[in-house]
């Protein structure tokens, strides 16, 4: 749970941090290596997001309690990112045809052996039993993790003391299986801040008792339909599996066991399988972060930062209040399987909301849900309604389907109503994911030729009602679309290409002066739409030079264009890097070396870098310099692993790093980082 310890001692700080760095040398989880490189290589192709954390946690729990393969429904096969909706088809259509799966083998032959290598550690064949015997009873297992970073150069809000805090960030967490029940307990504390327990979070859960499917006390989250009601685990996004990427994939109930401080509720929730329904049902009592100083509440702090006296005023400063049901009905007649759903909450802050019109701090949310398959054509869809501010809906619907064995077709419309307002939402959009204030079409196919080529495309167009919402700024029309294809061939055994190509054109708002005039006086200034147009191009090669080493090669070039009421501006940026993985025995090593430059912060190259375990980092490059990291790993026995990591970036375009508390003096930055891992 949200526990709050204020313990300001400077002394208590350093007692916690040995602890950590004690912890680090003889503790934390292990996750699956092959699995957690496959996140990173998903987060590497922009196929997911989000919560990334919480999506390993969900990994490793889906480990302890493996999907049965040969009963799972669709559903469930979406909790596994590495599968779309054609390799879910495909799965259960043969399961139906030919009936159950005996070997991985089969499922090869389906999938291909490297999806199948890696959801290899998350199913069994084997088929549920009502009671398992007491010799065959797990026991007590666990996990505790820790590591802890600072910067090689302070930050300017820790020399001038307006981060009362220290120069660590820590983080530990402990987590314990006994058979059916889980129990997992987070701490951590970002640099500056001086509470050294600012963020506690404890989930304790049961699963799979009689009629309980699912049940936890403490944090957990929740994702109905796909996502306009409640969506607080969406991870995948616009990316090299089109045909996947509009859907939610994640369990409608998860206990919550991640650092991130926004977007989880606390209290008890339960799901009961009550063949052919399924009912959740949920109530919570939160404290969350909010900007309240003028009586109403403008925006909630989702940063979780706590270190300046403004963050610390408004930590934990309001209580958010929820409850609710949903209710789904899952039928099945030979090809036609599906369920259909419906999903009621009311919430409240206590305190006026300004998008509810600053009257009111409560509202009710309500949604209907289905989700149809009929051979190779699936429909799924969601409509949403909000009772404040003015009873609007919010909609999605979507078709997808297998147009060849290994050629996958997914499209989708939407309409988020500018008057929809869900606090928890989790939509699939361009531009933000409360479901609000959107419309869209999106059509992606992808495919495999042979055993050696992939490819996908996408389209996706949308626009929004209101460029601003707000009607002091531009609350007129735009519109725009985002495009990108992508190809993947595997040259040989040991050498495979990835290109990722995009073309987006799409409208800021930004002040502007009238009239085109080349300069003006700020008060002059005028709200005007600032049309952008963005191409980019990326090429990577990868070598396996060996069973021990892997190389990775990737040059990328981006080009914006911003068409100012003044003239254009072309602002160009290009990144090159070369990374090396090497492992042997229990030791493994990780290094990259990058160029980058760039003409301005909105030609800025994000690329995703290897780190610590359970920490998923994507870098942007903005500037002109080059940069290194270097990650270390010993595997000290089957159950303890030690990993240590440094990264610097050298600019040759400034003197100083960051700005305002973050600012360091230097411009050369750089971080270390230790973590650990023991299973027990």
């Amino acid at each position: 749970m949200n526990l709050v310890c204020h313990l300001r001692k400077r002394r208590v700080a350093r007692v916690i941090m040995a602890f950590t760095l004690l912890s680090a040398c003889f503790t934390t989880l292990s996750p699956s290596a092959a699995a957690e490189e496959g996140i990173g290589e998903l987060l590497d192709k922009e196929q997911i997001g989000g919560d990334l954390e919480q999506l390993q946690e969900n990994l490793d729990a889906l480990k302890a309690r493996k999907i049965r393969i040969n009963e799972a429904e669709p559903d469930a096969l979406r909790e596994l990112p590495w599968l779309n909706s054609g390799d879910i088809s495909s799965l259960v259509e043969a399961r139906r045809k030919k009936g159950a799966f005996v070997s991985l083998k089969e499922l090869g032959d389906i999938i291909g052996k490297e999806k199948t290598a890696r959801i290899a550690p998350y199913i069994t064949f084997a088929k549920k039993t009502r009671l398992p015997s007491p010799e065959k009873t797990k026991p007590l297992t666990g996990s505790f993790s820790s590591r802890v970073l600072w910067d090689t150069t302070p930050r300017d809000g820790l020399s001038d003391g307006r981060y009362p805090g220290d120069h660590f960030k820590l983080y530990n967490r402990l987590q314990l299986d006994y058979g059916n029940f889980q129990a997992s307990l987070v701490h951590d504390k970002d640099i500056g801040e001086p509470d050294v327990a600012d963020f506690v979070s404890l989930s304790i859960s049961a699963s799979d008792i009689g009629i309980v499917q699912q049940a936890v006390l403490g944090n957990y989250r929740l994702n109905f339909g796909q996502g306009l009601l409640v969506g607080q685990s969406r991870f995948m996004s616009k990316g090299s599996e089109p045909s996947n990427s509009v859907r939610i994939g994640s369990k409608r109930l998860s206990p919550f066991a991640s650092s991130s401080e926004y977007g989880f509720f606390q209290g008890a929730a339960a799901t009961l399988d009550l063949k052919p329904l399924e009912v959740t049902a949920f109530w919570s009592a939160n404290l969350v972060d909010a900007r309240n100083t003028t009586g109403k509440i403008t925006s909630f702090d989702e940063a979780g930062y706590h270190r300046t006296m403004r963050e610390r005023t408004r930590k934990d400063n309001v209580t958010e209040t929820l409850y609710g049901a949903s209710v789904r009905y899952r039928f099945a007649s030979g090809a036609v399987a599906g369920t259909a759903g419906a999903s009621w909450l009311r919430y409240d802050y206590g305190e006026p909301l300004e998008v509810l019109g600053s009257v009111d701090g409560s509202s009710s949310l309500g949604g209907l849900e289905c989700d149809l398959s009929i051979g190779r054509l699936g429909f799924f869809g969601e409509a949403a309604w909000s009772e404040k501010p003015n009873g609007s809906v919010s909609w999605i619907a979507g078709l997808d389907y297998q147009v060849l064995p290994k050629v996958n077709l997914l499209f989708a419309v939407r309409d988020y109503d500018p008057g929809y307002y869900s606090p928890f939402a989790g939509a699939f959009a361009e531009r933000g994911d409360n479901a609000s204030n959107e419309k869209g079409c999106y059509i992606g196919i992808e495919g495999t030729v042979g055993s050696t080529v992939s490819m996908g495309a996408y389209v996706d167009w949308f626009r929004f009602p209101k460029l601003d919402p707000d009607p002091k700024v531009y609350a007129y029309p735009s519109s725009g679309y985002d495009t990108r294809f992508f190809l993947a061939w595997k040259q040989s055994s040991m050498v495979t290409w990835n290109l990722q190509v995009q073309h987006k054109e799409k409208e800021d708002v930004l002040k502007q002066c009238p009239g085109g005039a080349g300069s003006c006086s700020s008060s002059e200034k005028k709200y005007a739409p600032l049309p952008m147009v963005t191409d980019r191009f990326r090429l990577d090669c990868d070598i396996d030079v060996s069973r021990r080493v892997h190389l990775r090669t990737r040059g990328e070039v981006k080009r914006v264009v911003e068409d100012f009421l003044a003239g254009d501006e072309t602002y160009y940026g290009w990144l090159l890097y070369q990374q090396a993985n090497f492992r042997t025995g229990r030791f493994g090593l990780k290094g990259r070396f990058t160029l980058f430059h760039t003409d301005d912060y909105d030609a800025a190259i994000y690329t995703y870098e290897d780190d610590l375990p359970l920490v998923f980092n994507s870098t942007a490059f903005s500037g002109r310099g080059k940069a290194l990291f270097l990650v270390a790993s010993w595997d000290v026995s089957k159950n303890m692993k030690l990993a240590g990591k440094f990264e610097t970036t050298w600019y040759d375009d400034r003197d100083v790093y960051s700005s305002d508390d973050d600012e360091r003096d230097t411009s050369a930055p750089g971080s270390f980082h230790l973590g650990c891992s023991l299973r027990f």
